[in-house]
């Protein structure tokens, strides 16, 4: 079929919305709610066009064949700045403190339109000190602020309600808690977040909302800190969206730069780690191959890969039973901080004590991981705010190989971050299966508890494809 945007023809198919094709053509709509595939909810009401002189969502109406569309008039201008007032009026003031400072994508937003007349704000002047005082606690009689845990923070302060939490969650985490005007999104009850803190929600989150729990006053800290020696370890994986926080850095060598000028006097790879994990998860393994070949259907013998966190929460809270087939082999990173405390440190010549292990990691189910060996675990996300809060403007950067850490390590490893490289680097000939995402992995272990599935060794990864899209990686800031 064909269609008319701005006066333009272009092609549409049956079941696309206006909204899909305008992405597809490159022409600029705005949005909050709506991102990628997940479901199209036309809350946020700033995706607004023009059809046959109405005003619609472009991201629920579906095309047709003849349909007119204008993307950008005055009265759309009008009707988006409105709509993007309202929901800036909660916010006003306070992106300076906040975490997602000039990484967010409402506040991109309200840069792109200009909002600077609150004209929904109650101002001093227009209102008496008690209706005043009766605002500001209905106001903050609806915000939960949740920090019980040590992977994902959450203020209902800076919540829009674009229901992206609730849309990409993959074990439903998230819902609506009240009625009405008082609504606010939140976890069931209330309760203190509880879920396998894959980091998605807070990956897709366009304000601070949900952000990474961490300590980068600390490190910031121990950067500046002259007795102490700052260690970064790299997550191979973490250079799949480096460049959305910092430009031009594109590559592992410009990171490791970056890290230096930050004031990380040491900065190594995580494969190191990664080895080490397959040389301990074979030694695991290998006692168990007798039994394996002498009864092929004895599923009590199955061993799950322990590589990603997310995957063993998921079985720990859903799949208890089988919770006892996890791998006990440590995890690469862990490996390696211990291996940075005692090894390197003796090594050196360097009081372990001195020493402050940090992991720039894709993962933020990782941060669950943080101990007396690996001092702290920091997303994609917050290595940009490191940044941002050390002042440093990461232009022009050079390029400097990573530390050599102890004896190396063979590159190949650190392809284990994409999902079924483990798999394939295994020295293994016994049988194994492997899930990506939680719908997968989820039918997989029903199938080996009916004892429809038979396999020895099972890879499991929550992020879609592997630690790649992990959910402490970067998104791209773009409402177009």
């Amino acid at each position: 079929m064909e269609i008319k945007i701005n006066g333009k023809k272009y092609a549409a198919s049956e079941g696309e919305t206006v909204l899909d094709v305008c992405r597809r053509e490159n022409i600029p709509v705005p949005t909050l709610c709506q991102h990628g595939k997940l479901k199209r909810e036309a809350v946020c009401r700033l995706c607004l066009v023009e059809i046959g002189g109405k005003l619609v969502t472009s991201c629920t109406t579906k095309v047709s064949n003849g349909l007119e569309i204008i993307t950008e008039s005055e009265k759309i201008k009008k009707a988006r700045e409105i709509n993007l007032e309202l929901l800036w009026s909660d916010h006003a003031g306070k992106c300076i403190s906040c975490k997602k400072n000039r990484q967010c994508e409402f506040q991109k937003l309200a840069e792109e339109y200009k909002i600077e007349n609150f004209h929904f704000v109650p101002r001093r002047v227009e209102i008496t000190s008690d209706e005043e005082l009766n605002l500001v606690r209905d106001n903050w009689a609806r915000v939960v602020v949740d920090e019980e845990n040590p992977v994902i923070a959450r203020t209902t302060e800076y919540c829009v309600e674009c229901r992206r939490c609730i849309n990409i969650c993959p074990v439903k985490s998230y819902g609506f808690n009240h009625r009405g005007g008082a609504s606010v999104v939140g976890t069931a009850y209330n309760e203190p977040l509880d879920c396998i803190f894959c980091g998605a929600c807070v990956k897709h989150c366009p304000t601070a909302a949900l952000t990474d729990q961490g300590d980068l006053e600390n490190i910031v800290k121990d950067l500046d800190n002259m007795n102490i020696l700052a260690v970064a370890v790299i997550d191979p994986a973490v250079l799949e969206s480096i460049g959305n926080e910092f430009p031009g850095v594109d590559s592992k060598e410009k990171l490791a730069s970056l890290l230096r000028e930050l004031g990380f006097e040491k900065v190594f790879d995580s494969g190191w780690g990664y080895e080490k994990y397959v040389e301990a998860l074979e030694q695991e393994i290998h006692p168990r191959r007798w039994l394996f070949q002498k009864n092929k259907n004895n599923k009590h013998q199955l061993i799950i890969s322990s590589f990603c966190p997310s995957a063993e929460l998921y079985i720990r809270k859903y799949f208890p039973e089988l919770s006892g087939h996890i791998a006990k082999t440590l995890r690469p990173e862990e490996l390696m901080a211990a291996a940075v405390k005692n090894e390197y440190a003796r090594q050196e010549k360097i009081d372990s004590g001195n020493i402050r292990t940090v992991l720039i990691s894709a993962c933020t189910a990782r941060k669950k991981l943080k101990s007396s060996t690996l001092d702290c675990i920091i997303t994609v996300r917050e290595l940009g705010r490191l940044v941002r809060l050390k002042k440093y403007n990461p232009k022009n950067i050079k390029e400097v190989q990573a530390d050599k850490f102890l004896n190396g390590y063979d590159e190949k490893y650190e392809k284990m971050t994409r999902f079924g490289n483990l798999s394939e680097i295994l020295k293994s000939d016994l049988a194994i299966q492997k899930a990506n995402g939680v719908l997968e992995i989820k039918k997989v272990l029903e199938d080996i508890q009916k004892r429809e599935l038979e396999c020895d060794f099972l890879e499991v990864m929550v992020c879609p494809e592997g630690c790649g899209n992990g959910g402490g990686q970067s998104m791209k800031i773009s409402n177009f």
